[in-house]
This record gives C-alpha cells, sequence and structure tokens, in this order.
C-alpha cells in the first residue's frame, strides 16, 4: 500500500480482526440489542465498498467533479464532534444495513484486505489523472469529499464502529 492513511487504517483492521480471533461464531453473531459484532464489521466494510463504487463511477466523467468546498471541512469537524458526544445521530444508508445471514469472519477479514488493496489502487489512479483533490466522494451528512477526506471519513466510521465493537465484546 502506498497511502500512508490507508496503511494506517489497514493496521488498525487487522489488529481488531487479530482481537476477534478468539470469539466464537455466536459470540460474534450474538447482540441483545442492535448489530452483532459481524454485522458492524459488515456494515463498515460494505460502507467502504460502496463508496469506492461510487467513485470509480464519478471519475469516469472527471469534468462534472467540483472543487471541495471549504464549508465541508467544517462540517466534518462538526460531525467529528458531534456524533461520538451522542448530539446527533446518524442512520446508516440502506444498502450498508443488508446483511447476510451468515457472516464468516475469515471470509470477511480476506474480502475486506482485497478491498483495500483496490482503494489503494484507486488512489494511485487519483492522483495519476489529477484527481486526488477534487470532490469524488458525496457523504450524505458531510458533503462532496476528496480522497483525504474520504480516507478521513473511513478513519473516523471505522473508529466510531470499533468502539462499539469494544463495547460489545466486554458483554460477552
Amino acid at each position: 500500500m502506498n497511502n500512508s492513511s490507508l496503511q494506517s487504517l489497514e493496521k488498525d483492521r487487522m489488529a481488531l480482526f487479530k482481537g476477534l480471533s478468539s470469539l466464537s461464531q455466536a459470540q460474534l453473531s450474538s447482540s441483545k440489542v442492535g448489530w452483532s459484532i459481524n454485522e458492524i464489521l459488515y456494515h463498515v466494510w460494505l460502507a467502504e465498498i460502496s463508496s469506492e463504487k461510487y467513485i470509480r463511477t464519478k471519475t469516469k466523467y472527471p469534468e462534472s467533479l467540483l472543487k471541495v468546498k471549504s464549508s465541508t471541512y467544517f462540517r466534518m469537524f462538526v460531525v467529528k464532534i458531534l456524533i461520538p458526544l451522542g448530539i446527533i445521530k446518524v442512520k446508516a444508508p440502506q444498502t450498508t444495513q443488508l446483511f447476510p445471514k451468515k457472516i464468516d469472519l475469515k471470509e470477511l477479514n480476506t474480502k475486506w484486505a482485497i478491498s483495500r488493496k483496490s482503494f489503494d489502487s484507486l488512489i494511485s489512479e487519483l492522483k495519476e489523472k489529477k484527481l486526488e483533490d477534487k470532490a469524488v466522494f458525496k457523504h450524505p451528512l458531510v458533503g462532496r469529499l476528496n480522497i483525504k477526506l474520504t480516507l478521513a471519513f473511513y478513519k473516523f466510521h471505522f473508529k466510531h464502529h470499533q468502539k462499539q465493537i469494544n463495547a460489545l465484546k466486554k458483554q460477552i
């Protein structure tokens, strides 16, 4: 991986999966309230692959790409503060709430590693085409993001759900 932000995120992901490897399928799949650990992981992965698909489609038409508005940076800052405080809650898009009946942790780990490599190649392609500063992804709450802000969102989203996973692990 060439991108340091993505490398850092990948290290965090691998550490999380390693920490979950001792849990049984039943422990990973159960939850008294809300999503299970497996469902949370699947949701985060789905969000990432969905955004990559969106970016790949959007960048086929580079003339349609806009610059990131300065207000987007402010919205990102505000969201990063308000969500952890519980002041605002965001409902996940429906497409990132569609889970298979059985989620295999090892299989998801493999798929996620592959998708991270694919995203890394996408970042390289955007740099080659000089599109890394363009607004390539539209976040429903924050607005249009360039690749750097998209990676910042990935990290925030991952950490947010990692806290939920850690809380669920304590209940087991």
